[in-house]
This record gives structure tokens, C-alpha cells and sequence, in this order.
């Protein structure tokens, strides 16, 4: 734990932020926790979140502790309630829930700190939800990205630490050069080579395997100078899915990471890419935390402008309708063509 200076009269010492939710609401999430981190930064912020994303706050130093909640599987009752009673013995002051789901709603009212704020979840919570928090806050969904919802949601309530915490969100992280290096890259290869995420946690969000490459070899052809850099997730559908892309290309990629890579090293690879191409998942989150240029495909839906990052330099390709073997509709010569316009950028 960092330590911190004496927190003002009335101030609370000993803030939770709760986020049981995946790797793209946490990278949204950081904004607000800045905001949270501004707000009161004598007080000793805690972060608890799913195990299999809480990699992704060593790149936060200014967060004082991590609770890591198990995932695979997920705790039943009689673990939930030993969460429960760790989390109350720590006496916070405050604690904050953003996404108001079942599980983190409850364990956060389980805290029994004087102040819990929730956000009002798209479907309002089931019967009773609204008695586990002391304050509600209500800001629309489906309207705009998910890390201005979130910041929003803390402004609301009223974490906007004066004048010095800013008009727009921040994405306050610190990420090593040396986990490039463990990696393979080198400062001069930095800015020299597109990344590219093929896969999802569903068949329906990717593009099509032949699709796929074509579009690497379109890469190849069109962009000589910079050199191709594959990744996918460390489960075994995915690396299977790798090797069979690898098996289709005419030559191997410059390097390839298949699940070799946490949070942190994966965003690590993406900050100095020129390019970052993906579906709807994670990685395109890790591009929009680190400002890098991003390509990507989805599959229309109604939520899908909560994922979409809003800046020059990315482009969402969007196909309606789709079917359950793969993402049909976006054009090879589409993606091309936007990614050299970003390149050119």
C-alpha cells in the first residue's frame, strides 16, 4: 500500500471502487477512478475486480490495493459470504459500483459503509436493488461510450475535484517500455508494425478465417514497411483457432503472441503499434486507453455505441444482421482501405 497523506476533516479515508465486470468495462472504468483518485488523493483507494482482469491495474501504481474476485468458478454463497466479511472489516468510508449488478450490488451493500453510491443499471435492478445503496445516480445508457458514462456517473455525484480534474476524461495509466522489450520489440521497432487481434469470445463477432487472409496478405501487399504482429487470448479455442490461421498464411507473421501476454504486456505491444486491428473485444479498449490507432468490425447491435471509441484515429466498420459461424458483410477492400487512411494519419 502507498502511503498517502492524512485525509482532510470529513473527507472519507478509505474508498472501494467495485467493477466485477470484463476487460473492457475496466479500462472505461479509469477515467472515473481518476476522477475518485483526484478527488480525495490522501484517502487509500481499493479496486476490486475480477481476477481475470486485474492485471490491467498494475498499470495503475495510484491504486493502493487490489481485490482480486475469483472467476472460473465463481464463488457460491458460503465464499461470497467470506468476501463479504473481509470487505466489512476493512471499514470503508465510501463505496462506488458503476455497472449495479446483482453480485456487486450486493457485495457492496454487504461493506456496511456509511456512503455506497450505485449506478442505476439499464434494467433498473431487480426488486429491492435500490435499498442497497445510500445514493442513486441515474445517467442514460446506450447513448455514448462506456468510459464517458462512467466518468459522467462520477461527475454526477459529485467527484469533479475543482477546476484541476478537467473537462474530458483521462486515461491515467503508466506502462513500462521494458515490457516491450520482454516482448521482443525494441525502441526501434516501435511504431513499425500493425497488430492485429483476430479472435473474440464468439464465432459471430469474426470475420471470416479466409477473410482474415486476405485481409493480412492485403497488409503485407499494400504496407511493406511495417511488419505483421499476431495475439490472441490464453484459452484453448483461441490458440487452436491461431494455429490455424498461421497454417493458412503464405508467410509468419514478425512475431506472435499466443497467450503469452497479460494485461500489461499487451497493452505494452499496442501502445507503439502503428495500427491496432480487432473485433469487438478487448484489445480495442487497450488501443483507446493508450490513444493508438484502431481498426476494428462489429457486429450491429444495441449497445454497440457504448464500445466505440470516439477520436480521428479509429474506425468501426459496422455489419447488420450476421450469422453464428462469423462476421459477414464488411468488405476486404473496406478494411483496407480504412486502415490505410489511418496509417497515413
Amino acid at each position: 500500500m502507498n502511503a498517502r497523506a492524512e485525509a482532510p476533516d470529513g473527507a472519507p479515508q478509505k474508498l472501494l471502487v467495485i467493477e466485477l465486470a470484463g476487460l473492457g468495462d475496466n479500462v472505461h472504468l479509469l477515467p472515473a477512478l481518476w476522477l475518485v483518485r483526484r478527488q480525495w488523493p490522501g484517502a487509500e483507494l481499493h479496486v476490486m475486480v475480477n481476477a481475470n482482469v486485474a492485471s490491467l491495474f498494475k498499470l495503475t501504481p495510484w491504486v493502493d490495493r487490489l481485490w482480486s474476485y475469483p472467476t472460473a468458478p465463481k464463488p457460491g454463497v458460503r465464499e461470497n459470504l467470506r468476501w463479504a466479511n473481509a470487505l466489512r472489516r476493512e471499514h470503508f468510508d465510501c463505496v462506488i459500483n458503476t455497472t449495479g449488478s446483482d453480485r456487486s450490488s450486493l457485495l457492496t451493500w454487504a461493506t456496511r459503509a456509511r456512503e455506497r453510491i450505485g449506478r442505476r443499471p439499464a434494467d433498473g435492478g431487480p426488486p429491492g436493488w435500490r435499498w442497497l445503496f445510500t445514493r442513486v445516480v441515474e445517467t442514460s445508457h446506450y447513448l455514448e461510450p462506456m468510459y464517458l458514462q462512467k466518468w459522467r456517473c462520477l461527475k454526477q455525484a459529485g467527484f469533479d475535484a475543482g477546476a484541476s480534474a478537467g473537462d474530458s476524461p483521462e486515461f491515467h495509466v503508466t506502462i513500462d517500455p521494458a515490457l516491450r522489450r520482454s516482448a521482443g520489440i525494441g525502441a526501434e521497432d516501435e511504431g513499425r508494425y500493425i497488430h492485429i487481434s483476430p479472435f473474440t469470445t464468439a464465432d459471430a463477432r469474426e470475420l471470416p478465417r479466409e477473410q482474415m487472409v486476405t485481409l493480412i496478405a492485403g497488409l503485407r501487399a499494400h504496407h511493406p514497411d511495417f511488419r505483421i504482429v499476431l495475439s490472441c487470448a490464453d484459452t484453448a479455442r483461441e490458440r487452436a483457432k491461431l494455429d490455424e490461421l498461421l497454417s493458412r498464411l503464405r508467410e509468419p507473421p514478425w512475431k506472435v503472441y499466443g497467450g503469452t501476454l497479460d494485461m500489461t504486456g499487451l497493452a505494452a505491444i499496442i501502445q507503439t503499434c502503428a495500427l491496432n486491428l480487432s473485433g469487438d473485444t478487448g484489445t480495442l479498449h487497450l488501443a483507446m486507453m493508450t490513444q493508438t490507432p484502431a481498426l476494428a468490425w462489429f457486429r450491429a447491435h444495441r449497445g454497440q455505441k457504448e464500445w466505440i471509441p470516439l477520436a480521428a484515429q479509429y474506425r468501426v466498420l459496422i455489419a447488420e444482421g450476421g450469422a453464428p459461424d462469423a462476421l459477414h458483410g464488411i468488405q476486404t477492400d473496406a478494411l483496407l482501405a480504412a486502415a490505410a487512411e489511418l496509417l497515413q494519419r
